[in-house]
């Protein structure tokens, strides 16, 4: 292994300062992640999921109850193969045949099977093949290659296996990616000179890369290619091993078929204590009741680690642990969350904002699992700062949905792109598709809900959401908004909101998602300063959060009066203080003033500049 790689993945912090700019090319181009989320199209085919299954048994279909997916002959298309299984996810309700890599609604698939039509054209799927990114590929990877690895025991003929290749132009190993029918439908890249990874893959995501025959029921999951390699080199006649095709940013459900097989699948991610919360949070999506888990301490660090330390991997493999029940816990459990909490306890301080340091010295950071209240009076810039704190956080891979009932996505979508480019787009138009091609590539996603709405129907959209897209943050512009439409015959709005909050406190909990609402305050006197007891409705509101900010204007009250930002409650560290809030009307940002925002305004000119004479060049 070079000297460079080493210093790559050895380097605590390389993963976590490159983690994003390389997630821009994890995903296949062609697939938006800044995606608006209509809840009627994102719960239509889990509601049709029992009308499915009755249809299924009344035609005496042979079919499985498996631990994620709905199993049945696939009737879609003509393909002769009598092994032709599809998968209906049992959460989300998708229709997903692996043997031409098609995923349909599944009313048109309930039509199909009740009227015996066929909907897909099995030749023309298989037609379009995937178009692999290696230009100079040869299919045996050189000797040299292993030395440079210095993974021990891995030999060529495990290449060999997994139909591995080497391209010595881009100096990469391509690992081919399948479907749960064994169609190639994607490739996994790992390039040797600095040890990042990289994905592409078809529209449908259902790829993944998995060592081991077709007959073992126990599987491995780990997040990335080297520790993938090395429990390979283990020659563990028990298990097979699968690596994510997207490391730790999200398990779509597309591949979920390809992991249907294994009765136990035992998750090894990441030594760190993010890694340790995504695996709990996979366990979910892959049914906690097979998987086990190998917590994250000094002792059982991950595969490529272990092997570097020269600690016995098959040794840790023993020592994995099931899914407990989420309702009972013992001290015993906790010690190792504990340990592993102090062992990495920047990690465990969560995300740091880049624009806003002073909020890093107060809150220490963004973290799962927490509920945020933001409030301020009418018109001093909630929803603007809202917008440029999730944008800084969405910009270092934390997946963000929005849901703005005050405000129209178009104009919202609008201020977050003049807050990534720097400056207006409307005098220079012709920048608009690159810039635009740039925001597209982060994890932002949308609500369409605008103005009241019922409480379930919006829970239930981010249940979706997070479960689809792995979203971490939520945002709710504003609460009082979705208030007025109930079930319940009660017309009191200050128990309306609470039982509002109360929900979307149970949902941070429960899905360990970070939940932001935005809040108007009572009427105050403009003279006086807003405190927690400001916050419209009872005290719940102040109660159930971990984190209240206040938005703070006396422009209008003093001749030198100032705006800023309150921390009035942190939970997490028990800091207070207040950050200054001087606005820059172009950029619609908060986050830079004085000499700081010369040298951004520099660097923009010069980026916009490079932007034209690329324009120039092209025409």
């Amino acid at each position: 292994m070079s000297a460079a790689f080493r210093r790559c993945y050895y380097y605590s912090g390389w993963r976590q300062k490159n983690s994003f700019s390389l997630l821009l090319n994890t995903r296949n181009v062609s697939n938006s992640k800044s995606l608006a989320l209509d809840n009627n199209d994102t719960n239509k085919d889990l509601g049709h999921y029992t009308e499915f299954k009755k249809v299924v048994k009344s035609q005496n279909v042979n079919y499985k109850d498996g631990h994620t997916c709905f199993q049945i002959p696939c009737k879609l298309c003509e393909n002769p193969a009598p092994e032709k299984w599809a998968y209906v996810n049992k959460t989300t309700g998708a229709f997903l045949c692996p043997s031409c890599d098609v995923k349909v609604p599944l009313l048109q698939a309930k039509n199909a099977y009740e009227k015996g039509r066929r909907i897909v054209n099995h030749n023309i799927e298989l037609a379009k093949i995937f178009e692999t990114m290696c230009a100079d590929i040869v299919t045996q990877v050189p000797t040299s290659i292993l030395d440079e690895l210095q993974i021990r025991g891995l030999k060529t003929v495990d290449f060999e296996m997994l139909n591995a290749g080497y391209d010595r132009q881009l100096n990469v190993i391509q690992f081919p990616l399948k479907n749960a029918s064994g169609l190639l439908v994607g490739e996994k890249l790992l390039y040797l000179q600095n040890g990042r990874e990289e994905t592409q893959q078809n529209e449908n995501d259902s790829g993944m890369l998995i060592y081991g025959p077709s007959d073992k029921q126990k599987a491995i999951l780990v997040s990335n290619i080297l520790d993938f390699l090395v429990l390979v080199a283990q020659r563990i006649e028990t298990h097979c091993i699968a690596c994510l095709p997207y490391g730790l940013k999200a398990l779509p459900q597309e591949c979920l078929p390809a992991l249907e097989r294994f009765k136990e699948i035992l998750l090894w991610f990441q030594y760190d204590s993010p890694g340790w919360d995504v695996a709990k949070s996979f366990s979910t999506k892959l049914d906690e009741k097979r998987c086990l888990l190998i917590k994250p301490t000094d002792t059982e660090p991950c595969p490529f680690e272990a092997q570097r330390k020269r600690l016995n991997i098959r040794h840790i493999l023993q020592k994995a642990t099931p899914v407990k029940h989420k309702s009972i816990t013992t001290f015993n459990t906790l010690r190792s969350d504990i340990l592993s909490e102090l062992q990495n306890i920047e990690k465990v301080n969560g995300v740091k904002w880049k624009r806003f340091p002073i909020l890093n010295k107060l809150l220490k950071g963004h973290r799962k699992g927490e509920l945020t209240i933001i409030t301020g009076p009418t018109g001093s810039g909630k929803t603007t700062f809202m917008s440029e704190y999730s944008l800084d956080l969405a910009l270092q891979g934390v997946s963000t949905l929005w849901g703005s009932f005050e405000i129209r996505n178009a104009r919202l979508a609008s201020t977050l792109l003049r807050q990534f480019v720097g400056y207006s787009l409307e005098k220079k138009l012709h920048e608009f598709e690159h810039w635009a091609n740039e925001f597209e590539k982060y994890p932002l996603y949308f609500m369409t809900f605008h103005g009241q709405q019922p409480l379930k129907i919006v829970v239930e959209a981010i249940e979706h959401a997070h479960y689809i897209h792995d979203i971490n943050h939520v945002i709710i512009d504003n609460l009082q908004f979705m208030m007025g439409i109930s079930s319940t015959y009660r017309t009191d709005k200050f128990w309306e909101q609470d039982n509002i909050i109360a929900a979307f406190r149970s949902l941070a909990t429960k899905h360990n998602l970070h939940v932001t609402l935005v809040m108007h305050p009572r009427k105050e006197r403009e003279e006086d300063d807003l405190t927690t007891s400001s916050i419209f409705g009872s005290a719940k509101a102040s109660q159930e959060a971990d984190n209240v900010l206040i938005i703070q204007d006396k422009r209008l009250t003093s001749l030198r009066g100032k705006k800023y930002l309150q921390i009035v409650k942190n939970r997490y560290s028990g800091d207070l203080g207040i950050m200054p809030l001087e606005f820059n009307k172009e950029a619609l940002s908060y986050a830079y003033t004085g000499s700081k925002q010369k040298k951004k305004d520099k660097e923009k000119e010069v980026s916009a500049q490079q932007i034209n004479d690329q324009i120039l060049q092209n025409t």
